[in-house]
C-alpha cells in the first residue's frame, strides 16, 4: 500500500511540474522575460491574452448568405442554358425566381423531353422539380420549376458563413497580426484582433516608402542597381546597398544639402525625415552599403497618423481572385541562353546579405516525352525581401511582359529533426491566367479508385472547361500555379489532357502534412478564395492598450485578494487540512493555466472571473469533504474510517454540483459570444481540475496519514 501511495505522489509530482513547465512560456510572454530555449521549445503552446485584457480591434460582420445562394442559382442557369443548347441544339431561358427556384422556360411544350440526365446532371443535388402545377406554370405549358430544399438552403447558407469565416481568417493571418480570435456568431463573424496598439508594421511600411523613392532618386541619377534591406528588430529602419559604389558619396551626390553633416535627410521628394545610422561597431566597414531609419520626429508622425484600422478594414473585405497560370521555368531569358532565375544567379546578382537563398530542384515532365532540367527558385523568410530584390533590378534584367514572377508560402525542412519552417519562394509564371475562380462550380476532396490516395476534384463552368481542356492538352508534363490573393498556393503538374470541366488535381505530401491534409487545404483554399457573399459591417469598437493594461491590473488584483482571503480562512478554520486545501487550491490554478496552454485557449477578462469562480467552487469541494470528517469524528467514527467514509460520502455530493455548474458552462459556451464563451472555457476547465485536485490530490496527504502506524488523530 505505501508503494502505491509514493506511485501516486510521484505521479502528482511530475504533474504539477508539467504543468509549470507548460504554463512558463505564457507567462514569459505576457512578463516580457527571457526564457530558456529548450523550455519554449519543449513547450510551444501558450495561451492567448484577449482584447480586454491588450487592447486591439473588435468588428462584427453580416454575411448576406442569402446573396450566396442567389449566386449559385444564377450559376447555375447559366449552366443550364448552355447545356441545352450545346447538348440538345433547344434555346432554353432560365430564370431565378425569389430565393430558391428556377423556371425553365422552353420555347415549345414537346422541348420539356430534352431535360434529361446529361444536361440536368448539374441540378442533382441542389434543386428538385417541383410537381405541383400552377396556372401557367406546368411542365405542359413548357416550364420546369426547380426549387432548392429547406435542407439544402440551410446547408448554402451554412457554407456561405464557412467559407466567409475561412476567407477573413486567411486575409487577417496574412497580415501578420498576432494571435487573431475570429469565430461564427449565427450568421454573422465576429473579428477580434488583439494587440494593434503594436505599430511596428506601419514603422516598417513607412520606412520601405522612404528606401523606394531613395531607389528611385538614385536611379534618375544612372545607379542602375540600388538594394534595400530590413533590419532585423527595428522597423523603421532599413540598409541601402550600391555594389561596387559609394553608397555615402551617392547620397551626398542625390539629396545635396538637405543631408547635413550629422546624419539628418531631410528633403521634397522623400515622404518621411530620415537619418543615417553609424555602422554596426561589430561589423567592418563597407563603404557601397548605408544604414538609414525614421528620424525620431518621423516615427512619431507615422504613430500620429497610423492607419492599421482602416487598412485591416479593407483587407478583410476586399474581394478575392482565384487564378491558374502556367508556369515556365525552362524559356531561355534574353541573350543568355539561361532560364530567368538561373540566369540572375549566375550574373551575381544575388549577393550575401539580401536575405535570399538560391536553391536548385529536380525537373520534371519525363513523362510527356521531354525533360525540364534542374531549375532556380530564390527563397527568403519574407514575401517583400523577395519583391524588393525584383523591383530594385536593372531594367535590363526585368522580365518582358509577358512573363511574371510569382511569389508563394512552402514549408522547408532547414534543420534536421525540426518541423519545418515556411518560406516564401518564386515561381516563373506566365502573365496571362488561364483560368480564373469565376468558373470553379465546386471543389471537393475524392480518392484515386486504383490508389486510393486523396486528391482534389474540381468542377468547372463550360467557358472554364473549354480554356482548362486546351491549357492541359498543350502542356502535358508542365506544372501551373493556383494562385489566391497573388500569392502562390499549390503548383501541381498536368499529366494529361482533361476535358468535360472535371478536373482531378493529384498531390503529394508535404513535410509536417499527410496528402490528405494537403487536398483539404487545397479545397478550402478553392472553395474559401474569395467571398461568396458581401460581408455588412454591423458593430466596431477599438479598446486601447491603456484601458487593457488596467484590466490586466484590476483582474489580478481580484485574483489575489480571492486567493489570500482564501488560504487565510483555509489554513485558520481546518488547520493541517486547511493547509492540504491550500496547496490543492494553488496546484488547480496552474492546471487551469496549463490546460489552457495546451489548448491555446484565450484568456479574457471575464475568464480571469471564472477562475476565481472556480477557486471558490474548489474550496466549496474541500470544505464539504472536511465537515464530512467532522461529523463522523463526532459520531465516534476512528480517524481512519473517517476520513474514508468522509471522501466515499462528500465524492457524490461534489459531482452534482459541479455537474449543474458545468451544463450552464457548455451552454454559454455553445450560444455565448466572446467575454462570455472565454468565462465558460474557464469555468468548464476549472470544473475538471476542481474535482481532480479536492477528491485525488488531497486525499493523498490524508492516505499518507492514515497509513503511519499510531495514526488516530485528524487535523481538521
Amino acid at each position: 500500500m505505501r508503494r502505491f501511495l509514493k506511485i501516486k505522489a510521484l505521479l502528482l509530482a511530475s504533474l504539477t511540474a508539467l504543468a509549470v513547465l507548460m504554463v512558463l512560456p505564457s507567462l514569459a510572454f505576457i512578463a516580457r522575460f527571457d526564457l530558456n530555449e529548450r523550455i519554449t521549445r519543449a513547450f510551444p503552446r501558450r495561451f492567448q491574452l484577449g482584447l480586454d485584457l491588450q487592447g486591439g480591434l473588435h468588428i462584427e460582420y453580416s454575411v448576406a448568405v442569402d446573396e450566396a445562394i442567389e449566386n449559385k442559382l444564377d450559376q447555375i442557369a447559366s449552366e443550364l442554358e448552355a447545356a441545352f443548347k450545346e447538348k440538345k441544339s433547344v434555346e432554353v431561358t432560365a430564370e431565378r425566381v425569389g430565393l430558391d427556384q428556377i423556371h425553365l422556360r422552353f420555347a415549345t411544350p414537346a422541348d420539356v423531353a430534352t431535360a434529361t440526365d446529361d444536361v440536368m446532371a448539374i441540378t442533382y443535388g441542389s434543386l428538385e422539380r417541383i410537381t405541383d402545377v400552377e396556372e401557367g406554370l406546368g411542365e405542359a405549358d413548357g416550364v420546369i420549376r426547380l426549387k432548392m430544399p429547406d435542407t439544402a438552403l440551410a446547408e448554402n447558407r451554412k457554407m456561405a458563413v464557412s467559407q466567409a469565416l475561412d476567407t477573413v481568417r486567411r486575409r487577417v493571418d496574412a497580415m501578420g497580426v498576432a494571435e487573431p480570435n475570429i469565430y461564427p456568431k449565427n450568421r454573422q463573424i465576429v473579428v477580434e484582433l488583439p494587440g494593434l496598439s503594436d505599430t511596428a508594421t506601419e514603422l516598417r511600411a513607412a520606412a520601405d516608402d522612404a528606401a523606394r523613392r531613395i531607389v528611385e532618386v538614385l536611379r534618375e541619377r544612372g545607379v542602375e542597381q540600388a538594394q534595400v534591406a530590413s533590419l532585423q528588430g527595428n522597423p523603421g529602419a532599413f540598409e541601402l546597398a550600391t555594389p561596387g559604389k559609394d553608397a555615402p558619396a551617392l547620397l551626398q551626390e542625390a539629396f545635396g544639402s538637405n543631408l547635413d553633416t550629422e546624419g539628418s535627410l531631410i528633403d521634397d521628394r522623400l515622404p518621411a525625415e530620415l537619418v543615417v545610422h553609424p555602422d554596426d561597431p561589430g561589423k567592418e566597414p563597407d563603404p557601397t552599403t548605408v544604414r538609414m531609419g525614421l528620424s525620431e520626429s518621423a516615427r512619431d508622425k507615422v504613430l500620429e497618423e497610423s492607419s492599421d484600422f482602416r487598412r485591416l478594414l479593407k483587407v478583410i473585405e476586399r474581394a478575392a481572385v482565384l487564378e491558374w497560370r502556367l508556369i515556365d521555368d525552362e524559356t531561355p531569358f534574353g541573350d543568355t541562353g539561361k532560364p530567368y532565375l538561373q540566369a540572375l544567379y549566375e550574373a551575381g546578382l544575388v549577393r550575401q546579405g539580401l536575405g535570399i537563398s538560391v536553391n536548385l530542384l529536380p525537373g520534371y515532365g519525363e513523362e510527356a516525352g521531354y525533360t525540364i532540367p534542374d531549375y532556380y527558385a530564390f527563397y527568403a523568410k519574407d514575401r517583400d525581401t523577395l519583391e524588393r530584390f525584383f523591383g530594385n533590378l536593372p531594367r535590363q534584367w526585368r522580365l518582358p511582359s509577358t512573363h511574371m514572377v510569382a511569389f508563394g508560402r512552402e514549408p522547408v525542412v532547414t534543420r534536421r529533426s525540426e518541423p519545418p519552417e515556411y518560406l516564401w519562394r518564386t515561381w516563373v509564371v506566365k502573365s496571362r491566367a488561364e483560368v480564373t475562380g469565376s468558373s470553379i462550380v465546386n471543389a471537393d476532396v475524392g480518392f484515386d479508385p486504383q490508389t486510393g490516395t486523396p486528391e482534389v476534384d474540381l468542377k468547372l463552368d463550360r467557358i472554364g472547361a473549354e480554356r482548362f481542356e486546351q491549357m492541359s492538352g498543350e502542356n502535358v508534363g508542365r506544372k501551373s500555379a493556383i494562385m489566391l490573393d497573388d500569392a502562390v498556393q499549390s503548383d501541381p503538374k498536368f499529366r494529361e489532357r482533361i476535358g468535360g470541366g472535371n478536373v482531378r488535381i493529384t498531390l503529394g505530401d508535404e513535410p509536417g502534412k499527410s496528402v490528405r491534409e494537403v487536398a483539404n487545404d487545397l479545397v478550402k483554399i478553392l472553395k474559401s478564395g474569395s467571398l461568396p457573399a458581401r460581408l455588412q459591417k454591423e458593430f466596431e469598437i477599438r479598446v486601447g492598450a491603456d484601458l487593457g493594461k488596467e484590466a490586466v491590473e484590476s483582474g489580478f488584483l481580484a485574483f489575489v485578494v480571492g486567493l489570500v482571503a482564501v488560504v487565510l480562512f483555509m489554513g485558520v478554520y481546518y488547520r493541517r487540512a486547511g493547509t492540504v486545501a491550500v496547496f490543492a487550491l494553488v496546484l488547480n490554478v496552474g492546471l487551469i493555466l496549463a490546460a489552457m496552454a495546451f489548448f491555446q485557449a484565450t484568456l479574457t477578462l471575464p475568464g480571469i472571473a471564472g477562475i476565481v469562480l472556480t477557486l471558490g467552487m474548489a474550496v466549496d469541494a474541500n470544505v464539504i469533504v472536511n465537515e464530512r470528517i467532522r461529523e463522523y469524528l463526532r459520531e465516534g467514527y476512528t480517524a481512519r474510517a473517517a476520513v474514508e467514509a468522509g471522501y466515499d460520502r462528500a465524492f457524490t455530493t461534489i459531482l452534482d454540483s459541479q455537474l449543474t455548474t458545468a451544463i450552464a458552462g457548455l451552454v454559454l459556451l455553445q450560444y455565448g459570444s466572446g467575454p462570455i464563451r472565454g468565462f465558460a472555457v474557464t469555468l468548464l476547465i476549472g470544473i475538471a481540475t476542481s474535482i481532480f485536485t479536492a477528491v485525488w490530490c488531497t486525499r493523498l496527504f490524508f492516505d499518507f496519514q492514515t497509513n503511519r502506524r499510531g495514526f488516530d488523530r485528524v487535523s481538521v
